[in-house]
């Protein structure tokens, strides 16, 4: 059991969303006693912690239980399969609210420092997609695709989709190197629309939890 190993592909390249941009997120799952694992080429968790996050209904168990695709096992298992659904998640507000605060962090700091304005607007997408995909989740639809939060948005958008896919690319830029560099117009275009972003998150909360 020691150096037992198992190996999955998860996130896009499971959802189809395939693109020049796209890297292929791989996990391996390790019983221990392993160093031979590049953790820049893998997600690398234990079967203790896999379980774990099971048993509290986290986002990213729900993420691998939904997409996830076994390339190998070495005792010819699919643990993750043997595991079965994942408990409810039950902390999506408080999630939200992180993910919240990561946003208003990056807003403010490209409204006062655009030496780092694409960093600032790579973080306010991370931030808006996980807040979407918690959201989601704690309703009962999960979805973890990239233009989740244009799913969650559909009745009432405060961005247009070429506003999204600009802070998109802002966040391929800072964590794959790939993509056209972002022009003046359309930093200018997203910093327009990132204050309604804000309160239409707020919007959310406060219409799903209580007032605060």
């Amino acid at each position: 059991m020691t150096n037992l190993l198992h190996i999955y592909a998860f996130g896009s390249v499971c959802r189809g969303e395939i693109s020049p941009g796209s890297d292929i997120d791989l996990l391996a799952i390790t019983a221990g006693g392993r160093n031979d694992l590049s953790r820049s080429m893998f997600s690398i968790y234990s079967h203790a912690k896999i379980e774990h996050i099971w048993q509290e209904g986290n986002p990213f168990a729900w993420h691998l239980h939904l997409e996830s695709r076994l390339i190998y096992s070495g005792d010819d298992k699919d643990f993750i399969r043997a595991l079965g659904p994942p408990a409810i998640y039950t902390k999506a507000r408080e999630d939200c609210e992180r993910f919240l605060a990561i946003f208003r962090q990056a807003l403010a700091s490209a409204r006062c420092n655009h030496n780092s304005i694409v960093f600032d607007l790579s973080a306010a997408f991370l931030g808006l997609r996980n807040f979407s995909s918690c959201y989601m989740l704690g309703h009962g639809r999960p979805d973890f695709s990239r233009g989740v939060a244009l799913t969650l948005m559909a009745n009432g958008p405060p961005v247009d989709v070429q506003t999204y896919r600009i802070l998109e690319r802002a966040r391929l830029l800072c964590t794959r190197g790939h993509g056209a560099a972002l022009r003046k117009a359309d930093i200018a275009q997203a910093l327009q629309v990132l204050p309604r972003i804000e309160e239409w998150m707020l919007g959310l909360l406060k219409g799903t939890y209580d007032e605060r």
